[in-house]
């Protein structure tokens, strides 16, 4: 059904473009004096081309080369990006072959055969004549063209399994159409120089070769300034817009211009018979030429004008050649007196993971600079894009910019390699500078961009507070290990954006220094420091408040664990004394759930929520119900991710770590968003018995679900809250403002999450580096989760709606859908090997212990006789040590077998992964020759059908003893 409405999108957009077309030529024509001797050439040429079987040949040539071009090279399977990208680099090429092959008979065959001045003795103008010949061969390249739209078509909606972008496809072919429009003019000048067949082919060729090599100008001449402007008029450059499903006014009408000046020349041409040879045929020339580099000067004048005044849409169903509103928004709001530079460096052919990263990084800095062009913002854009590690290009943004290859581990054509990427940006305006040295998998393009853009276009950041606790994310110095602590990497990722403060809260906190603080576990400050820090929620400092009640990938204590002191160099430090966090909880209109700790204080209960979207988690035995993963796909989990909140609004799934609970106090006034909510299927475990499963070593997942008890419903681990807290109502507040008038309150706006470690880097690596978790395949936004709420509390409202813009792009499922199969196959049989590894070795652990055991039994008989008859002792000292010999002996051999069970589980898990990399080969290599043979073969079936017919017609009417 998918594939049939691809079809159906595909044949609506064809119908609407061939109808714009008829309007266009039905009007043209009208307005033409002698429409009909036009009309009568166009039939002519038209059918004379297809009624031939050479034409027909060359049909078949240029949709076996376009298939070929676009479905053999390596990189669309490695990429796996539905799109024709390779066929975009090698159609200028193909054209040069096949343009010339329609064009070259155009004029000059009609000279060949004399027939040409019968044309020119029909009643028609010169117009007439030279529009029903650019039109025949229109014409016979739109059909032409249909073929080869139509079988690349049915190749993509089946490897997509019908999710092709129909938009993006149909752009690359009106862009394929506009350069064969071009193209065809400038051959039919040819044509009209000539009266051969072969020379009007030729020199149809070389008229369009430098529209189609000035692409390649940086490889000729080595001035950039040069190769820039040169490069701006190609049709690769001009072609690029199509290429990427947007159709462009400035690329549309360079096109156009070039056809209106190679049509103005044939008509210069084929009416030089007036005047060459004449006594003003010399003025005449110089007066045409003028002409002609005045009309080339308009071309290039109006293809310059429409660039810095574009307009443009996005035809791509996926949105993946669009910027968010709010990043164009932002881009209009840079100052127009700041110059901005940004240079790109970017490998020019990256493995499966980094190909759609690739492609939005080039897509999204160009729309960044034509979005800034048409709001007259000076920025300059540079990518180069086809970067080799030991090029120049290379070494510039090493040295320069500090951008140097990565190293990333990648499945390449069935094996996994090592590469080395270059993929970084450089942005610059005035001194100031900001650097992306790489951009990972997981990196949101839009966002980095639009964020480095921001900080060097304008002089002040917004100020975030991190308040010093336990967590210690600014780093430090562990007065228990006495090890340096390194910043944490989520601070490194909010430094790129703010300007990062530490807060001290042993003194009041101003709470007009900031404009927003990020507090980690205050539940480990001091009695002081937390009276100061509530104090500071209370005055309306925007903040984010993280308290985790088992932290288990950061070292500070839980929320009712003691606060140990670090005791100096000779140890003796005791218990120091915590604030009373339930003073917090109070001021939020907060419950936590849970019980007295043994220090004072609340240990609050573990949340676990009976749900795992990952079954090689689940297979491992490792992942609890205490990993609590955050989707609505999980039973009862609608809107678990609330869309009332600019924070969570169109997240996908988060995941938490032994969180807390979060109620709403019943006596509360603020205002409450549940931010992150579980399903149904969820309830709450004490501290103490996940406290003590831990201490006793966190066995299997089943003992501790064993432990939790039946499900008591949805529950609640992040909010939202705004409000004022009941002891500021807003006559006090009023009150306050008229005894201390430099003072004012400010509404309460925090963001409480009950866990810490979904902060922890293992989610940034998560993200950035999905390839080192390709077997689980996660689906994590932890990251953009902690962001949002930093952006929001600090009023950066902006940022979030900018990371939601996420373009959609088409894969090839059915080679997903093959790989994935393969891929199932490979893991189930390594896991076999390891299981059969484990029996053996039991079973060879077993063994030894059943050879021990008479020795054993011996030993232990001659000592119980030993205790009795002294003259057994001698004979006890020899089996002792005849056992000793005996358990050497079986483990050497245990060990020397057990290496060979490794041996062979390793050995035979690398077959089975080459197995499993050698069917997904011979499955694209499948898919390649299919989609490569059989487009052909539907032009081929018509030529045949109409040359059968032509000869049977033939042979109408003549005698059998005639027929040979």
């Amino acid at each position: 059904m998918a594939v049939l409405s691809a079809i159906a999108r595909l044949i609506f957009l064809d119908v609407i473009f061939l109808l714009a077309l008829a309007l266009i030529v039905s009007l043209i024509l009208f307005f033409s004096r002698q429409w009909r001797s036009a009309f009568a050439v166009l039939k002519r040429n038209f059918y004379g081309y297809f009624a031939n079987p050479t034409g027909y040949v060359f049909l078949c040539l240029f949709v076996a080369l376009t298939s070929t071009a676009a479905f053999w090279p390596h990189q669309f399977f490695t990429s796996n990006l539905a799109t024709l990208n390779q066929l975009n680099t090698w159609f200028p090429y193909i054209m040069l072959f096949f343009i010339p092959a329609i064009t070259m008979s155009i004029w000059a065959d009609e000279r060949r055969q004399g027939t040409d001045e019968l044309l020119l003795t029909l009643p028609a103008d010169d117009f007439d004549i030279v529009a029903g010949k650019f039109l025949a061969a229109g014409a016979i390249y739109t059909a032409s063209l249909f073929f080869s739209q139509i079988s690349t078509f049915i190749v993509l909606v089946f490897l997509t399994l019908g999710s092709l972008d129909t938009g993006l496809f149909f752009a690359n072919y009106v862009g394929y159409w506009a350069i064969g429009m071009a193209m065809i003019s400038i051959g039919m000048v040819a044509s009209f120089l000539t009266n051969n067949l072969t020379v009007g082919f030729i020199l149809g060729a070389l008229f369009n070769a430098p529209l189609a090599f000035a692409g390649m100008s940086d490889v000729i001449a080595p001035n950039r300034s040069l190769t820039r402007a040169v490069k701006q008029f190609s049709i690769a450059e001009k072609f690029d817009d199509f290429g990427r499903g947007v159709l462009s006014l400035s690329s549309t009408f360079f096109f156009i211009l070039v056809a209106v000046l190679g049509f103005y020349l044939c008509m210069i041409l084929i009416g030089r018979r007036h005047w060459s040879g004449g006594k003003d045929g010399n003025r005449m020339f110089f007066h045409y030429l003028i002409r002609v580099v005045l009309m080339a000067t308009i071309v290039i004048a109006a293809s310059v004008f429409f660039r810095n005044r574009d307009a443009r849409l996005d035809a791509t169903e996926g949105q993946v050649s669009s910027l968010s509103p709010t990043t164009r928004k932002m881009i209009a709001s840079l100052s127009p007196e700041k110059p901005i530079m940004v240079e790109a460096f970017i490998s020019a052919e990256v493995p499966e993971l980094y190909a759609k990263t690739k492609y939005n990084l080039i897509t999204m800095l160009k729309e960044f600079e034509s979005t800034a062009k048409r709001n007259n913002i000076p920025m300059e854009v540079r990518i180069f894009d086809n970067l080799e590690t030991f090029s120049a290009e290379a070494s510039q943004a090493e040295q320069q910019y500090g951008i140097k290859a990565e190293r990333v581990r990648a499945r390449e054509r069935g094996a996994m390699s090592d590469q080395e990427l270059i993929l970084g940006v450089a942005i610059k305006s005035g001194l100031e500078k900001v650097v992306v040295p790489f951009f990972d998998v997981g990196t949101p393009v839009e966002y980095e961009l639009v964020r480095s853009l921001n900080t060097v276009s304008k002089p002040t950041r917004k100020k975030l507070g991190i308040l010093r606790t336990d967590a210690q994310l600014m780093g430090g110095f562990s007065r228990t290990t006495f090890q340096e602590i390194p910043r944490q990497v989520i601070v490194t990722e909010l430094a790129k954006q703010y300007e990062i403060v530490e807060v001290n809260a042993s003194s009041e906190i101003n709470p007009d220094s900031m404009d927003a603080l990020l507090a980690v576990q205050p539940s480990s400050l001091s009695p002081e420091e937390l009276v100061n820090f509530v104090e500071a929620v209370k005055s309306g400092i925007p903040t984010a408040i993280f308290e985790d009640p088992m932290p288990l990938t950061f070292n500070f204590p839980g929320t009712g664990e003691p606060k140990q002191s670090g005791g100096g160099m000779f140890g003796g430090g005791g218990m120091m004394p915590k604030g009373d966090i339930a003073a917090l909880w109070k001021v939020l209109g907060l419950e936590i759930p849970g019980a007295p700790a043994m220090m004072g204080g609340v240990n609050p209960d573990i949340c676990w929520h009976a749900y795992n979207p990952y079954p090689v988690l689940a297979e491992l035995n490792q992942a609890t119900d205490s990993w609590i993963f955050i989707r609505e796909e999980a039973p009862g989990a609608e809107d678990a991710l609330s869309d009332s909140s600019e924070i969570t609004k169109e997240l996908r799934e988060v995941m938490l770590l032994y969180s807390g609970v979060i109620r709403r106090s019943p006596d509360s006034k603020m205002d409450m968003i549940d931010l992150l909510s579980t399903g149904e299927k969820a309830g709450t475990i004490s501290f103490d018995r996940v406290n003590s499963w831990v201490q006793q070593g966190a066995g299997s997942a089943n003992e501790l679900r064993a432990l939790q008890g039946i499900p008591t419903g949805r529950k609640v681990v992040a909010v939202e809250i705004k409000g004022r807290p009941a002891e500021t109502s807003p006559n006090v507040a009023e009150d306050s403002a008229k005894t201390e008038p430099k003072k004012s309150v400010r509404p309460i706006h925090a963001v409480y999450v009950a866990d810490a470690d979904c902060m922890n880097q293992v989610f940034i690596d998560i993200r950035n580096r999905p390839e080192q978790f390709e077997d689980i395949n996660f689906r994590l936004q932890n990251v953009t989760f902690f962001l949002n709420i930093i952006d929001v509390l600090a009023g950066e409202t902006d940022y979030p709606t900018i990371r939601r813009h996420e373009p959609q792009h088409s894969t090839l499922r059915v080679v997903e859908n093959w790989t994935d199969k393969y891929r199932q196959e490979e893991r189930e049989k390594r896991d076999d090997f390891r299981t059969k590894f484990e029996t053996l070795k039991q079973d060879a652990e077993a063994e030894n212990a059943k050879n021990l055991q008479q020795f054993d039994e011996r030993v232990r008989s001659l000592q119980r006789e030993g205790a009795t008859d002294p003259n057994k002792q001698k004979e006890l000292i020899e089996a002792l040590q005849q056992l000793e010999l005996k358990r050497k002996e079986l483990q050497t051999r245990l060990v020397v077998k057990l290496r060979q069970f490794e041996r062979d589980r390793d050995r035979n898990i690398v077959v089975a992964q080459r197995e499993a990399d050698l069917q997904i080969r011979k499955t694209q290599n499948l898919c390649k020759i299919l989609a490569v043979f059989i487009p052909p073969i539907p032009p081929l079936l018509v030529g045949i059908a109409v040359f059968v017919t032509r000869r049977l017609r033939e042979r109408e009417g003549i005698a059998k003893t005639r027929l040979r």
